[in-house]
């Protein structure tokens, strides 16, 4: 989705952002970074290495992520990354990617 950010003078410039859900009904939150960041870039989530030259396990442990995040959505869980030029948001719900500003 895009949406327009005001920036510090005032201008409006376009912020595009990119939310996956995440849980029971959707993929795993390792699978929904993959998916936003993919996403984000413009490439397909198989080509996120060699089309956009972003490795996720150089920034996150996926696996871990999972653990941490997976059966927690009563629990405030909020883990926050930067992946290439993209801020990466998950919480027990959803991941927001966002270009890093």
């Amino acid at each position: 989705m895009s949406s327009v950010m005001p920036d510090s003078r005032g201008h409006g410039s376009v912020s595009e952002t990119v939310r996956v859900e995440h849980g029971s009904d959707g993929p795993s939150p390792s699978r929904a970074v993959i998916e936003a960041v993919a996403d984000a870039a413009s490439v397909d989530p198989v080509d996120l290495a060699d089309e956009a030259g972003i490795v996720l396990y150089d920034h996150v442990d996926l696996d871990a992520l999972d653990a941490l995040v997976s059966g927690t959505a009563e629990a405030a869980v909020d883990v926050s990354l930067s992946v290439a030029d993209y801020d990466v948001s998950v919480d027990a719900t959803a991941v927001v990617v966002e270009p890093t500003r």
